[in-house]
């Protein structure tokens, strides 16, 4: 329990706080007060796992379920939750232990974990429901698997008791878990019936069983196509990879099916061992869980291992994925600008507009901690309008300020946004707002819209415009050569990666020296503008003015800059 030394009020303060956050978004149809005395019980035991000796985040999974349990079950509630317990949670429970922010942390990650976890549980859920009750409704329910279960009972009830057994013997002892899933199991069934798949279904579960049997093992049916060993009283993680072997073997044989066919079927495997002592079975079979995504997304036929740094690196991006779209109506993003150098003349041409993610919990996040997750999660595509808006009115500003001396700005662009309609009618309309003329605006794309149709109209009608396009990290993507003249192209930006070697002695000579030649060459050909990024030192910045290019960038040459510090710069250098 929580002691009265103060920290109550700092509950009360804090529940207040996190009902207001909620109020308007939960799915509850309760009463101020009766909202507030859940909320407040969450803080009481959200504060209790934060300050049990020993700490362990592991309570944090089922919180996070919990709180999905209860109706707060949306990833906008989830980012509010966190980013309010970040802030000042620490602060108005009174905790003054120098490893509070780390248990913090830790913690936060894993109601993360447990939280979008029970959301997909639960739309899973609401979506075999319906489809149950759509089936039932036209009268094919006797040919679902889902309905029929194959003929095998659903063991993870079983499973779960076995595990707490285990976890509760031996407190110096060390188990297993091989969670095992069929892979592309649903073609069976969809070519050759569920009657097949049931076939399928039974001889792996029956082979499981004997190997289980012949090892000392316990196998169970979980789900479908989900299977479980668990191995008990294991030697360390060699143990339980051998047992995931002899599983993929004895899945790995052909199955003859009534109708004349024979399957090779495969299958991927979770695989987690742990001490007993300060283990839960949720949180083991969680970890199997995770380890077996990783399998099928990466290693498909194979086995992976859990890996706890892994995890914690996952669940913080889970975390900050939730977060994003409540940080970008906060304005939490912000945009700096790197210079872009002639380098004849040392003057600054250019600037390209870098964001990054002012995080009020974890400081300046560079763009590495979030951008594929907006990608991921479409949040690039109003992530993306926002620089643009910013990046067009900073450089009108600079503009106004500087007539004699205008500076184009370079905008990146991703391809969600190259793909979306209406992206040139966008452009047009921030140009028209901000003032800025459309020569003044540069777009960064990949070489990755070389296979994309779509992205390649769009950039045709920009480049109409007079918008200017920059092909960025040149040499690195998918370039086919013979399609760079037909690209609506006006700039090369070739990778850093390929002029390191600029800083030896041998740099004039050697493959490395050839092609980034014939790079530049290519380009200059094709009379495009080339940019290379990266320049590290004067030296590179001098060889590469030698080979032919047009522009540098890098830390040499400028960091990325707040606006202000661009103008004072632009002043010094003109």
């Amino acid at each position: 329990m929580i002691p009265s030394d103060g920290r109550t009020a700092g509950i009360d303060a804090f529940t207040r706080a996190w009902a207001r956050v909620v109020s308007g978004h939960t799915v509850l149809r309760h009463s101020p007060d009766e909202v507030y005395s859940l909320l407040e019980r969450f803080a009481r035991r959200f504060a209790e796992v934060l300050l049990a000796e020993p700490f362990s985040a592991g309570p944090g999974r089922r919180l996070g379920a919990d709180l999905v349990a209860a109706g707060i079950a949306t990833p906008e509630l989830l980012g509010r939750t966190t980013t309010l317990i970040g802030r000042r949670f620490l602060e108005d429970i009174r905790v003054r232990r120098p490893d509070g922010r780390a248990r913090l942390d830790e913690l936060l990650g894993a109601v993360a974990t447990g939280y979008t976890g029970a959301l997909v549980d639960q739309s899973v859920g609401a979506q075999e429901a319906l489809r149950r009750a759509e089936l039932r409704r036209t009268g094919l329910a006797r040919h679902c698997r889902i309905e029929r279960t194959h003929d095998l009972p659903n063991q993870r009830a079983a499973l779960l008791r076995r595990l707490a057994e285990a976890l509760a013997g031996d407190p110096h002892g060390r188990l297993g878990l091989c969670l095992i899933n069929l892979d592309r199991f649903r073609t069976v069934n969809e070519s050759l019936g569920y009657r097949a798949g049931d076939q399928v279904l039974r001889t792996v579960a029956h082979r499981l069983e004997r190997l289980a049997q012949r090892a000392g093992h316990f196998a169970a049916h979980l789900d479908n196509d989900t299977f479980v060993l668990l191995v008990g009283d294991t030697g360390g993680i060699d143990e339980v990879t051998k047992a995931a072997e002899e599983a993929l073997a004895a899945i790995a044989h052909t199955f003859p099916i009534n109708n004349g066919y024979t399957l090779p079927i495969r299958a991927s495997i979770g695989v987690v061992e742990r001490a007993a002592a300060g283990t839960d079975p949720a949180a083991l079979l969680g970890a199997a869980e995770q380890a077996l995504g990783w399998a099928k997304r990466e290693r498909r036929g194979q086995w992976m291992v859990h890996d706890t740094e892994r995890a914690a690196v996952e669940t913080a991006r889970h975390a900050l994925s939730a977060e994003m779209p409540d940080a970008l109506t906060r304005g939490e993003f912000v945009v700096e600008y790197q210079p872009l150098t002639d380098l004849a003349t040392g003057r600054v041409v250019g600037v390209e507009a870098l964001v990054r993610w002012r995080h009020p919990v974890h400081g300046l996040l560079m763009p590495g901690r979030f951008i594929d997750l907006a990608e991921h999660t479409g949040l690039i595509v109003p992530l993306g309008e926002d620089v643009l808006r910013r990046a067009c009115a900073q450089a009108a500003a600079w503009r106004d300020a500087r007539p004699d001396h205008p500076v184009f700005v370079s905008v990146n662009v991703a391809e969600a946004q190259l793909r979306r309609p209406g992206l040139p009618a966008l452009v047009q309309a921030v140009l028209d707002e901000t003032g800025l003329p459309v020569s003044l605006l540069q777009l960064e794309v990949t070489e990755n819209v070389l296979l994309d149709p779509e992205g390649l109209g769009t950039l045709d009608d920009l480049a109409r415009m007079g918008v200017r396009i920059s092909l960025d990290d040149f040499g690195t993507g998918n370039c086919r050569l013979a399609e760079i003249s037909n690209l609506p192209a006006h700039t090369i930006k070739i990778a850093g990666c390929f002029i390191g070697f600029l800083n030896s002695q041998h740099a004039a000579a050697g493959a490395d020296h050839t092609v980034l030649a014939a790079m530049i060459e290519l380009g200059r050909e094709l009379g495009l503008t080339v940019t290379v990024e990266g320049i590290q030192t004067e030296a590179q910045a001098r060889r590469l003015l030698d080979l032919g290019c047009d522009i540098g960038q890098g830390y040499h040459l400028g960091r990325p800059q707040p606006p202000d510090e661009i103008t004072g710069l632009l002043t010094a250098r003109s």
